[in-house]
């Protein structure tokens, strides 16, 4: 008797390319070592789930129970999948004295059963908690997987952890599993796939949304609301029950040992990038740089925060900033987490009415920079035919661009955004700050950009077709077309 995976409801969102290099590892002979991190709510399980969908496989998602708990889960899963008890066919791996098998006798009584039969999938998925449990085990699996290679089985060994470093001791040229098959570092969406996917009617409306809600693939509605923005805001996030309200701080607490500190720390990132001393000064509760280097290197490996160096820093330069990893975060922190206290009194639609929706566009605008900032990393080869070689900002120096690249050919890119088309010239801005910039003194080929939202822009973009060599870049260009148009 042998059983598969139930099959997964539907293809996941942005994650064709892992699932295809997956599943090529999967159809391959002899014994395969997967590998897939990413941090937490990337859809780690997710992938591996529809990669095993149909496939003789046993799956084991761990969560935070004893180690007892788990073993005992674990051989009953086996049990299920082989149709009989998971204890080893060969001598020398002996039960316990209960007569059940541990981990090494359940392993490799998976492994026996292998042999001669269709391949079988072992995934494991969450080694954080395995090797929290059980130190030793890593040791276990590699005694096991081991075994399995040398007699040339056809198992496939998928593990999951949220941090890579978690596996170092077991995969790589010096781990005891040696070098994986395959290693899949699953990124954050696409912000194109994100901002259709949270159900865009239109560029304008796929980038709100993505400036809403992310690209934390654990924050597509999956068919949770419908209707516009403020339906999906009030639904999702402001309603009590919603499955984005307390989303934030659920991950922080499952995350952190004190998640007041590192709320403080995200809660004054929210309105844009700061140096270190700007996170100091507005982090209430901590009170040192001391205090403040093991919150943030925390929140870096958990991807919640990131360092910014400008374009023409060296590596080494202390001239950065930080600043949040995900649009989800800063509008949780710095426009819901403020008026929480208002819901239960005045209720989810007057907050988002009266307190919420009407200030949000220095939201947009912050996010606008950094949307038009990987459009120029990842897409710039649809204006300029050839793509970037570099992609970020510019501060600190002689002249601050929120914009600027290099391109393949040499071309130096300088950008502005605009979110509200009334009352700023950007010509005249443009041509003030490259003259003052030394990045990319010497080229001929300083092209300037003009990111445009799009809304009533006609008087802005008069305006800059005067700048020679410019380009209007709007959000339809940066948001691409919606999936399926032609």
């Amino acid at each position: 008797m042998t059983a598969t995976l139930a099959s997964a409801p539907s293809p996941l969102l942005g994650r064709g390319p892992e699932l295809t290099r997956l599943r090529a590892v999967l159809k391959r002979g002899g014994p395969q070592l997967i590998v897939v991190t990413g941090p937490r709510g990337r859809g780690k399980t997710a992938v591996v789930r529809q990669a095993l969908s149909g496939r003789h496989a046993i799956y084991l998602e761990t969560c935070e129970l004893t180690e007892a708990e788990l073993l005992q889960d674990f051989r009953a899963i086996a049990h299920a999948v082989l149709g009989e008890a998971p204890t080893p066919q060969r001598p020398g791996v002996l039960p316990m004295a209960s007569g059940l098998g541990g981990w090494l006798s359940v392993l490799m009584g998976i492994v026996d059963r292998t042999e001669g039969d269709r391949p079988l999938a072992l995934a494991l998925d969450g080694m954080e908690a395995l090797l929290g449990v059980r130190r030793k085990l890593g040791g276990i699996i590699s005694e096991v997987f081991q075994s399995a290679r040398s007699r040339g089985i056809s198992l496939r060994l998928i593990l999951t952890a949220r941090d890579p470093r978690t596996l170092t001791a077991l995969v790589g040229p010096e781990g005891a599993l040696g070098p994986a098959d395959l290693e899949l570092a699953l990124p954050a969406l696409p912000f194109r796939t994100a901002g259709w996917g949270h159900g865009g009617r239109d560029a304008l409306d796929a980038f709100r949304r993505w400036a809403v809600f992310g690209d934390d693939p654990a924050h597509l509605p999956g068919g949770l609301t419908g209707g516009g923005l403020e339906a999906s805001v009030i639904g999702r996030v402001l309603v009590p029950g919603g499955d984005l309200f307390d989303a934030p701080l659920g991950r922080l607490e499952r995350t952190f040992q004190r998640p007041a500190r590192y709320a403080a720390v995200l809660r004054a990132l929210a309105h844009g990038p700061l140096s270190w001393s700007g996170i100091l000064e507005k982090a209430r509760g901590i009170d040192s740089g001391g205090q403040l280097a093991p919150y943030l290197r925390r929140l870096e490996e958990e991807a919640l925060v990131r360092v910014d160096l400008p374009l023409d820093a060296s590596p080494h330069s202390r001239t950065r900033r930080y600043a949040l990893g995900d649009p989800f975060l800063a509008f949780w922190f710095g426009w819901v987490l403020p008026h929480r206290s208002l819901l239960s009194t005045m209720g989810a639609e007057t907050v988002w009415r009266h307190h919420i929706g009407p200030t949000l566009e220095g939201h947009y605008q912050s996010w606008m920079e950094e949307i038009a900032r990987r459009w120029l990393r990842d897409h710039a080869e649809e204006a300029f035919g050839v793509q970037a070689r570099e992609a970020g900002a510019l501060w600190g120096g002689e002249a601050e661009f929120p914009v600027a690249g290099r391109l393949a050919n040499g071309q130096v890119c300088f950008g502005l955004t605009e979110w509200s088309p009334a009352g700023r010239d950007l010509a005249r801005d443009m041509g003030e700050r490259m003259k003052a910039s030394r990045y990319g003194i010497g080229r001929e080929a300083r092209t300037p950009i003009f990111f445009l939202a799009g809304e009533g822009d006609e008087a802005v973009r008069r305006m800059v077709a005067r700048v020679p060599y410019a380009s209007v870049v709007d959000l339809a260009d940066v948001m691409g077309p919606p999936p399926g148009a032609g």
